[in-house]
């Protein structure tokens, strides 16, 4: 992030009233990594080999999404942040996806090829490349939610970038820039993030 220009703040998990002081002070926000998204609240049964996030983590960042959404605001969701993203904004997650049945479903926690949609703004952001990309995740999106569309996935069909149909600057990934921060997929997503954070 500092490499693109931006200042990186850590938020802890912010009640009503902290998350209003947020939106008005923070220019954009990254929904990162971490444990997984607990259903239960939906009256989903909790997978037995979850590892669920804090329930303080997932209320705040629930609202936060939600909130920078309304009020559009940058977001990039990395790995359980696209979930999280996804999830807030009323799409559906595969809990565990070896039980999704996926025909030849790759290992999602190693490096692979992500297609990108032709013509999607993630895909002319990224130069029209087909990314290699560290991923490590067992949960994934099952249904994108409304307002939103898949623009990359792995090979085995696997939602790997989502991205708001309207033109907002609204992103989610599944794998880990921050984990590959001089490659040029990861730099130029960093670096329009901060881009379109400096111009709110």
């Amino acid at each position: 992030m500092r490499r693109a220009g931006g200042v990186p703040l850590v938020l802890p998990c912010l009640d009503e009233a902290e998350l209003a002081v947020a939106l008005e002070r923070v220019d954009g926000f990254i929904l990162s990594g971490g444990d997984d998204v607990d259903p239960r609240e939906r009256g989903l049964e909790l997978h037995p080999t979850a590892e669920v996030m804090d329930p303080r983590r997932q209320r705040a960042e629930i609202a936060l999404a939600n909130a920078a959404v309304q009020r559009n605001l940058p977001v990039l969701g990395i790995c359980l942040g696209m979930q999280m993203l996804c999830y807030a904004q009323g799409g559906e997650l595969f809990q565990h996806l070896p039980d999704a049945r996926i025909e030849g479903l790759l290992d999602h926690r190693a490096p692979h090829p992500v297609e990108l949609m032709p013509g999607s703004r993630l895909a002319n952001m990224l130069g029209n490349r087909l990314p290699h990309v560290v991923s490590h995740h067992h949960q994934g999106v099952r249904r994108v939610p409304p307002g939103f569309r898949q623009v990359g996935r792995a090979s085995d069909g696997v939602v790997e970038a989502i991205e708001s149909i309207d033109g907002r600057w609204l992103y989610g990934v599944q794998w880990h820039p921050e984990r590959s921060p001089e490659t040029a997929d990861s730099q130029a997503l960093f670096r329009q993030l901060v881009d379109a954070a400096r111009r709110k």
